[in-house]
């Protein structure tokens, strides 16, 4: 990599840094559905099952924002040019970076400009645009002409939305965070102060239980935040160091359910339930903009600028141990993916590489014509990942290099796509595409 390179890769940090989440993890994620506040058939209106959250794709990076899809089956090939396989694309009405969530055949989105920041729904059968809720009215928000300064590329809609299948909650770099039902009527807003940071706020929601959080670092005043979701009552809150970029992971390690945070100095475990912080890693540095990955009781952290770190967290009461390092081609803003065998690890000019995950030694590297800022994700055995081009590159999570297909959506694409079935949800610069099978 050249130091042009490099220094390209590290300016343009954007939102993305949000093992398959267990059961006793995704059977506390969700809330009673309200039946008379729903009109979307395919919409639960039973109190959220394990089964209810992992067919859905409920935030940044799915379920746990591990990077797992489960019960998705999604083509490998298709072509904007001639329509195979792309069974609807639709115009996003304003910028941003933010990843598709999905709920039943309802699909959220954010946007913004200077002007006002906005949510979105589409309906994922047609890609028709069921509504859209403008973000205004919130005491304390910034008025135009004083809003803080991002950078172009990440603009104010970088944090990707979260649900439950009852509310969507979408924050916005204006620090704005607004909280919606599955109708778009607001529910409850706040706003949480301006963002102190040089590239803009790009940290996505996540969610458990009853429970909202935000990762809130900052270059001061950094915070982690938890609030009710259903009324938007703080829950509890925590001080934080260093300023990121990088959204946080929900796991189950060894059955206790953890709230997993990077920044630019350190990674942090936190007790969902009161914001106690269970345990603290120091291996960071640079700007950090990749979320953590984690399988069976170990977490994977990286990012250009420091390096590759494999830390023991599994067994409760000890402190982590770092089982191993790796110093080479590192990310800038894909986050990490790992199941129990192996790491990938994707960087912004196009190299991709294959760690074993528990030695940390290289098993192969495959250079792409182009980088990645979307992160990978993980469906059965084969890994997804699209490039700043829009070129969808997959291949096997194994010991070889195994190029499975390559397809593209014909624009730049920044944002992770979602996986729902035997459907993929891609946001590209411009559009929003929806990939299946034709029948």
């Amino acid at each position: 990599m050249t130091p042009a390179l490099k220094v390209r890769a590290r300016r343009r940090v954007i939102a993305h840094g949000m093992g398959l989440v267990l059961m006793s993890l995704v059977l506390q994620a969700g809330a009673e559905i309200a039946a008379d506040q729903l009109t979307d058939p395919n919409i639960a209106r039973n109190p959220t099952s394990s089964q209810d959250i992992l067919r859905n794709w409920t935030g940044f990076r799915g379920p746990g924002a591990t990077g797992h899809a489960a019960y998705a089956n999604p083509p490998l090939n298709w072509s904007a040019e001639d329509g195979r396989n792309v069974l609807w694309n639709a115009k996003i009405p304003k910028h941003g970076m933010s990843s598709p969530v999905i709920w039943g055949n309802r699909l959220f989105l954010t946007g913004a400009d200077d002007a006002t920041r906005q949510v979105y729904c589409f309906d994922t059968d047609t890609g028709k645009l069921l509504w859209q809720h403008d973000v205004h009215g919130i005491p304390g928000s910034p008025p135009d002409g004083k809003l803080p300064d991002v950078l172009d590329e990440t603009g104010f809609a970088a944090p990707t939305a979260t649900t439950n299948g009852r509310y969507v909650a979408a924050v916005f770099g204006t620090g704005e965070l607004v909280c919606v039902n599955m109708t778009g009527e607001r529910i409850w807003a706040r706003h949480l102060g301006i963002p102190k940071n040089h590239y803009g706020h790009a940290s996505s929601l996540i969610g458990h239980g009853s429970l909202l959080f935000v990762q809130y670092d900052q270059t001061e005043d950094s915070r982690l935040l938890a609030f009710d979701l259903a009324s938007g009552n703080p829950a509890w809150q925590v001080t934080r160091g260093a300023v990121s970029w990088s959204s946080p992971i929900l796991v189950d390690n060894k059955g206790r359910i953890e709230l997993i945070l990077t920044n630019c100095k350190a990674v942090d475990s936190y007790d969902p339930r009161n914001g106690k912080r269970l345990w603290h890693v120091e291996c960071l540095a640079g700007e950090v903009a990749p979320s953590a990955a984690y399988a069976d009781g170990v977490v994977f952290v990286a990012n250009d600028g420091a390096v590759a770190s494999a830390i023991d967290v599994g067994t409760h009461g000890s402190e982590p141990k770092i089982l191993w390092q790796w110093d080479e081609a590192l990310p800038d803003a894909a986050s990490l993916l790992a199941n129990d065998d192996y790491l990938i690890v994707p960087t912004g000019f196009g190299v991709v590489s294959c760690l074993d995950g528990k030695t940390g030694k290289r098993l192969w590297e495959q250079e792409f014509d182009n980088g990645f800022y979307s992160s990978p994700i993980l469906v059965n055995d084969r890994v997804y990942i699209i490039d700043l081009s829009g070129t969808m590159q997959i291949f096997r999570m194994g010991d070889t290099f195994e190029r499975l297909g390559t397809s593209t959506i014909g624009e730049d694409a920044y944002a992770t796509p979602a996986f729902v079935g035997d459907r993929i949800y891609i946001r590209g610069v411009r559009h929003l595409f929806c990939i299946g099978q034709r029948k």
